[in-house]
């Protein structure tokens, strides 16, 4: 979905706000995919400004995927915004300092829109914050009920370090 900023023909001070339906692709982080849905659709905004077009996209999202702890299934919202600015004269501008949605002044809607799903997602999708996840022997969810799993053994290339004892005062 592409929108032409010129085919608005705004002048200085004035706004073209619409809602527009997608359908984004999975969002795949650490190798899982997550499914994303914009119940509402995703809204643009564009205001007209000195020098150029400020566009400001936003939606309220459902994603939906497993615990990245305890691999039940995971509902999470949110509220995902981007901002991008689109100068109407090249010159002074960086490259780099250009968004990479907006070529030749139209807009990628579905690319913003992806962008700002993927910034506003947390590092780590969990069920809960206080999720104990899965035994990493048996996979027993440990929110359920502890498992009779004896504790890891440790490496003894590292067993030298149970004797270590830190000084707290060391650095006074």
């Amino acid at each position: 979905m592409y929108l032409d900023l010129h085919d608005l023909a705004l002048r200085t001070g004035e706004r073209h706000e619409r809602t527009y339906s997608l359908e984004l692709a999975p969002v795949v982080l650490g190798g899982v995919s997550y499914q994303v849905l914009m119940p509402q659709g995703v809204t643009v905004s564009v205001d007209r400004v000195v020098g150029g077009f400020l566009v400001t996209v936003n939606a309220d999202v459902k994603v939906y995927g497993p615990c990245a702890r305890c691999l039940k299934e995971v509902v999470l919202e949110v509220r995902a915004e981007q901002q991008e600015f689109a100068p109407t004269a090249k010159d002074g501008w960086e490259e780099s300092d250009l968004s990479a949605f907006i070529d030749g002044m139209v807009l990628d809607v579905a690319g913003v829109a992806r962008e700002a799903v993927v910034l506003s997602l947390p590092s780590l999708i969990v069920c809960s914050p206080s999720c104990l996840g899965l035994c990493p022997q048996c996979g027993q969810d440990l929110n359920e009920k502890q498992c009779e799993c004896p504790p890891p053994e440790i490496d003894e290339r590292w067993g030298k370090l149970r004797n270590l004892r830190l000084n707290d005062d060391a650095g006074a």
